[in-house]
């Protein structure tokens, strides 16, 4: 009997729709059908070793050679936010199915928790809200805040959801809080802020129209001109999903069905920026003004790192580029890769002849800078800081997500308990080479760090593809520095319970 095809005319349709090519989606549906990609820990970085730890007289020198050389270079802000707030509630939407919290008690601290909530001014005034406070009906009190019938907090994107209210009652948003925060050390010469937010489809209008609402009001408080661009994440990043036999997915129509393939999907919205420092921040990560004064040095600090590191890389790969150079600057340039640069050359290097090492040496720097900044691990969820043992035999220091870590190892789980540091998703991005020409960023990717993941879809488990993620995968063939940043400086919401921690109740003593 002949086998029926995987793919008819209409699907071949489809995926040229979205920007697809059929052998993209062959790729997609091998990556399903492989053992599970695992990194090979070599050990945690650490203090002195992959982790810089700045003194205080570095800190200030940093911060003044930021000041003052940042004018001369391009800077964004990239703000990755296509997060849905949905996440952020999950409990609440549970507790509505579920007609409450499952106890007296529970139900109880969740009055308390609500009147807390920086977004309850938003509800209080609304008198449907008002009659199931008063009835304390836990549930419709939640499908008001939940659903389009009233306040539709959890359909919103998190960007879009009040984080902090003010004592003058000033209610702001994530997305205000970070053009707030992007003033202070973004703004050039001329007082331009330039911004780039990434934005699910379906929201782009919602933000775009809050953007331009708030635009002139922090125009005036922060004293700038606010430059902002918005992009979704494109068609073409769409991963294809399958049931769990392996076999492409399709809808009550027919379709083939299509999931977004995750933060790694950005890597091309990054791509396409022109500049030459660009500050990546999650939308979730961000502290009311008080605390944001506090930080903002030290993402000048950061970018002071970062210029200052580029400019040494550069001035090197010109002179690689350029003439023959002596066996003992040749060392010299070595000791900067290990030292200062995070490269590391392979055991053989010494005995190359100096011809090799130049091309060893120029190969190891010319790719795209990341000076990432890293906190002292406190248990919170999410990846880290590691030395990555590669291939050749050499080692690397990659942010690591526990998803690419062999749980069935115990030596391999026994470095990752190690860990000393965490990463809160703050860092500067130089992607321009020693001439001026931007990198192509998906030349850097470790094309293994798919993950493959299981859901529960419609009442049926399906299987789904997430490119390798922006600050993973996405950018294990750049040139990574570490640097340690205390705590105060990141301050997730992850959970509704974390707009109550003391970092964010503090917008609440100021006007």
């Amino acid at each position: 009997m002949k086998k029926r095809p995987l793919f008819d005319r209409n699907d071949f349709k489809q995926i040229k729709s979205l920007g697809l090519k059929i052998n993209s989606i062959q790729r997609q549906l091998a990556y399903f059908k492989k053992k599970p990609y695992y990194l090979s820990l070599a050990a945690p970085c650490t203090v002195n070793n992959g982790i810089r730890k700045i003194s205080q007289r570095q800190r200030k020198d940093f911060i003044e050679y930021y000041e003052k050389e940042s004018g001369k270079y391009r800077v964004i802000k990239f703000v990755p936010s296509s997060g849905a707030a949905s996440r952020m509630f999950a409990a609440w939407f549970f507790a509505a199915q579920a007609g409450g919290f499952g106890s007296d008690y529970a139900n109880k601290q969740f009055f308390k928790s609500l009147k807390k909530m920086p977004f309850f001014p938003l509800l209080k005034n609304n008198q449907t809200f008002q009659k199931y406070l008063n009835e304390k009906n836990v549930s419709s009190i939640l499908r008001s805040i939940l659903h389009s019938e009233g306040a539709n907090l959890g359909e919103l994107p998190k960007a879009l959801i009040p984080f902090h209210i003010y004592a003058n009652k000033e209610m702001r948003t994530a997305l205000e809080e970070h053009i707030y925060e992007a003033a202070g050390y973004v703004a050039n010469a001329k007082n331009i802020c330039r911004l780039h937010i990434t934005v699910s489809p379906e929201h782009r209008l919602a933000v775009a129209r809050k953007l331009r609402q708030v635009k002139r009001k922090y125009e005036k408080k922060c004293e700038v001109e606010y430059k902002y661009k918005l992009s979704v994440q494109s068609p073409s990043t769409s991963m294809i999903a399958v049931d769990e036999k392996d076999n492409p997915l399709r809808d009550n129509r027919g379709r083939l069905v299509f999931r977004p393939g995750g933060h790694g999907a950005l890597l091309e919205n990054l791509n396409v920026l022109d500049a030459d420092l660009i500050f990546v921040k999650n939308i979730d990560n961000i502290a009311p003004s008080n605390i944001t004064k506090n930080i903002i040095p030290y993402r000048k600090m950061l970018g002071g790192v970062a210029i200052d590191l580029m400019r040494k890389i550069h001035k090197t790969l010109d002179e690689l580029s350029a003439r023959d150079i002596d066996a003992e600057k040749l060392k010299l340039m070595a000791d900067f890769c290990r030292q200062e640069v995070n490269a590391c050359l392979p055991k053989g290097f010494k005995s190359l002849k100096p011809a090799q090492k130049k091309k060893r040496l120029f190969n190891a720097l010319n790719r795209p800078l990341r000076v990432c900044a890293v906190v002292k691990n406190t248990g919170e969820p999410g990846g880290g800081p590691f030395w990555i043992k590669e291939k050749d035999g050499t080692k690397s220091p990659q942010i690591v997500e526990l998803a690419h870590v062999n749980k069935g190892n115990s030596a391999q789980m026994k470095i990752w308990s190690r860990a000393t540091h965490f990463n809160p998703v703050d860092m500067v991005c130089c992607i321009k080479d020693y001439r001026g020409r931007k990198y192509d960023l998906k030349e850097y990717v470790d094309q293994n760090a798919y993950l493959v993941t299981t859901k529960i879809e419609k009442g049926r488990k399906i299987k789904a593809l997430e490119m390798p993620g922006l600050w993973n995968g996405g950018m294990a063939c750049w040139n990574t520095i570490f640097v340690e940043i205390p705590l105060m400086a990141f301050n997730p919401v992850k959970t509704l319970d974390d707009l109550l921690r003391p970092q964010h109740m503090a917008s609440r003593k100021i006007n």
